[in-house]
């Protein structure tokens, strides 16, 4: 398993998104597909505006699922090495159904 995803998700967890994700060609056609609804909320024209808006929108509506398994080392190591994943999120606990519940 690749692990380098989880810096990305930790970034996203933790500062809300990915540093250097986009170029400046990327971010100018952000801004071009938001800057009408952006208007119609009130926002303004510039450009900082735009991309803050769109940072917003991404961060209203993302939603990151993560499932491991907490046998062994690995998820303790990974929550110190990316605490995002602990202080950011809802930890929802699975164990398996005795018989009896089935």
């Amino acid at each position: 398993m690749e692990e380098g995803f989880l810096e990305l998700i930790n970034n996203m967890l933790t500062i809300g998104m990915v540093p250097a994700l986009f170029d400046e060609d990327g971010k100018k056609q952000i801004c071009d597909k938001v800057r009408d609804e952006a208007k119609k909320k009130g926002m303004g024209d510039t450009k900082d505006d735009l991309w803050n808006y769109f940072l917003e929108k991404v961060k209203d509506n993302l939603h990151i699922i993560l499932a491991m398994s907490p046998a062994g080392d690995a998820l303790r190591i990974r929550c110190r090495n990316f605490p995002g994943m602990v202080s950011n999120t809802s930890i929802d606990w699975f164990f398996s159904w005795p018989e009896e519940a089935l």
